[in-house]
């Protein structure tokens, strides 16, 4: 662990250190604290394994992205998303090779739980999409498999590293690339073409890539993209390109209204169409009575103030979940001085000073680390291990409180819309409102 750390943040490697930052721990004393945090899972009961962290490695295309900073901010955000604060790392960002590439180590155990970080093919493609994303909103291009079913997690690994290095690994990108925007076989072969590959339909399919001297049999690259197979995958695009959706109501007025249209029922449409528009105004007419917004004027600044309710709420949320990120990282930084704290003091019942102090030379050196982060945050007097699990308790329930809020504010202002929409034709339909005296709608919004 210290060896791979050292390595990752080699000043040759990540200019002069520039390009090197952690989240949870120092990078000088990284190894310490993931051993510490895991210690501490054994402690409450969480052991699932010897595995200290993992390795990842986020690689650029040279032509996509030269800007050494940019790279390591991009690889910042993606650690972040997919750690969510709950797990210390090392970042950094090299640029000894043609290609920019970020490594991150990060702890097998959380801090905030002291639970195992669990790779499979849920998080892997979770790890994708995240990845792709991110990359997506800084103009980057995405290059991480989707969650495509059919191949292993296995599979998409060792696709992935072979992608760039050899032919056939090109062609099955460019292949699942067509095959991802096709649902006839026709179309497959055209999208194949567009892509420059010249096809040779034999027993086999083959295709040749532009510049290539030999065409590649797709029985020569696994079961996946055989002739039989990729026949399957098309049929699934077409069954999901049917699949019917649940009727709505729009779809189901439609429904309605194109069957009178057909039936070139004139009159029957007419009735149709007055009924149902006397039902949403009635509905819309009920909403504003109770709610005192008959005034348009005093409706659009409702659904404005909405909104910005909304908006408020959001910043509130991100507020909470940086504060709760401090928090852990405090209650972290606290446990571990206390431990490092407690074998400091033992030293004074040891035989042999000298041979402690050696023996726990980690936890010295952890705990003046420690001691300095704290003295930084302004902390004097170390607070109570319950003090700071309540403080922690009670951010969690205002986060939670907020959240249902924001979830309340944002179906409030979809009713909102539908019902500015409704109320706008009604100000625009005057034979409704006369019709509204006589209702009694008892059905609201």
């Amino acid at each position: 662990m210290k060896k791979a750390v050292a390595y990752i943040t080699n000043p040759d490697k990540t200019d002069e250190q520039k390009l090197v930052s952690s989240f949870g721990c120092s990078p000088e004393t990284a190894d310490l604290e993931f051993a510490m945090t895991a210690e501490m899972g054994k402690n409450n009961v969480m052991e699932k394994g010897d595995n200290l962290a993992w390795h990842m490695i986020i690689s650029y295309h040279p032509n996509d992205l030269t800007d050494p900073k940019l790279a390591h901010e991009v690889s910042t955000k993606i650690a972040d998303s997919v750690l969510k604060g709950k797990y210390e790392y090392v970042l950094t960002t090299h640029t000894d090779k043609k290609h920019i590439h970020s490594h991150l180590i990060f702890n097998a155990t959380s801090f905030t739980d002291y639970h195992k970080y669990v790779s499979n093919k849920r998080t892997y493609h979770k790890l994708c999409q995240i990845s792709n994303r991110i990359c997506k909103e800084h103009g980057l291009s995405t290059s991480m498999p989707t969650s495509e079913a059919g191949r292993s997690y296995k599979e998409d690994m060792e696709y992935m590293r072979a992608r760039t290095e050899l032919e056939e690994a090109k062609l099955k990108y460019q292949i699942d690339r067509a095959i991802w925007t096709s649902v006839t076989y026709d179309e497959f072969l055209l999208k194949m073409k567009e892509a420059g590959y010249e096809t040779r339909q034999g027993k086999y399919l083959a295709f040749r890539a532009p510049g290539a001297v030999n065409f590649i049999n797709v029985k020569t690259l696994g079961t996946y993209y055989a002739d039989d197979h990729l026949l399957v995958r098309l049929e699934k695009n077409r069954c999901k390109a049917r699949t019917p959706q649940k009727k709505n109501n729009r779809v189901q007025l439609f429904v309605e209204m194109t069957t009178y249209l057909s039936d070139h029922n004139k009159a029957g449409f007419e009735h149709w169409a007055k009924l149902n528009n006397l039902k949403e105004a009635a509905r819309t007419f009920n909403y504003l009575s109770e709610h005192n917004l008959l005034n348009y004027e005093d409706f659009k600044n409702h659904v404005a103030d909405s909104a910005d309710a909304i908006q408020a709420t959001e910043s509130k949320i991100q507020s909470l979940n940086k504060q709760l990120d401090a928090q852990r990282l405090l209650q972290k930084r606290c446990d571990v001085y206390r431990h490092c704290r407690t074998v400091l003091l033992a030293e004074k019942d040891a035989p042999d000073k000298k041979a402690y102090q050696k023996q726990h030379q980690a936890e010295y050196q952890l705990h003046d680390t420690t001691l300095q982060e704290l003295s930084d945050l302004g902390i004097k007097k170390l607070p109570s291990q319950e003090k700071l699990q309540k403080q922690l308790q009670q951010l969690e329930t205002e986060l939670a409180a907020t959240q249902k809020e924001l979830s309340q504010l944002q179906a409030d202002l979809r009713t909102l819309h539908v019902v500015q929409s409704n109320f706008s034709s009604m100000l625009q339909d005057a034979d409704i409102l006369p019709e509204l005296s006589s209702e009694n709608p008892e059905q609201s919004i």
